[in-house]
């Protein structure tokens, strides 16, 4: 069926370990890197991934997760609308928030400095 359905893991942290590495893969190889103002944001957020196909999240990894939250409002991201990984914030576009940033990709009167 998959990887995980197939594995082996000795204990909760080998597992762990295997999740946050098969994310960095998927994030360095699936997913392009953005500004900000691409999303529509403040330029000080710095830049964050987005998916090569069709944009329905914007991860963020940890050097840029404090601006994001301040700069981007992304704080007021619900917990229900992303998930944490070692190293990574995933937004989803279930959050009203997000899908605004991943809109701004398409609409070119987005600009980042207008919140």
């Amino acid at each position: 069926m998959g990887y995980f359905t197939d594995a082996e893991f000795d204990n909760i942290l080998d597992l762990a370990d295997t999740i946050d590495e098969v994310v960095e893969r998927f994030v360095n190889k699936k997913m392009r890197k953005v500004d900000a103002t691409e999303l529509g944001l403040d330029i000080r957020c710095g830049s964050a991934f987005i998916s090569n196909d069709y944009p329905d999240c914007i991860v963020v990894d940890d050097y840029n997760i404090r601006t994001y939250n301040y700069y981007g409002g992304f704080e007021y991201v619900d917990d229900s609308d992303k998930k944490v990984f070692n190293g990574y914030t995933i937004f989803f576009n279930t959050s009203d928030r997000v899908q605004e940033a991943l809109d701004c990709l398409v609409n070119e009167d987005c600009f980042g400095d207008e919140e």
